[in-house]
């Protein structure tokens, strides 16, 4: 299981989750832990001791997260 964190704009972490999947956990980026969509939101995934950036929101919508696309 991989872990995942939402960081906001300000770098500060929103909160910490760990999925079996990618595509679970851009799901919940995008309908959980930022459904706003806030400009510069980041999601990181922990791999190999370092946070790496998996998704960065640009301030569209979050109406169709991709297991609905």
């Amino acid at each position: 299981m991989a872990q995942y964190r939402v960081v906001d704009s300000d770098e500060t972490v929103i909160e910490e989750k760990g999925f079996d999947d990618a595509t679970s956990a851009y799901d919940w980026f995008k309908t959980v832990a930022a459904p706003d969509d806030s400009l510069g939101t980041v999601m990181q995934v922990h791999d190999n001791g370092e946070w790496k950036n998996f998704e960065v929101s640009d301030g569209g919508t979050n109406k169709h997260p991709s297991a609905d696309a």
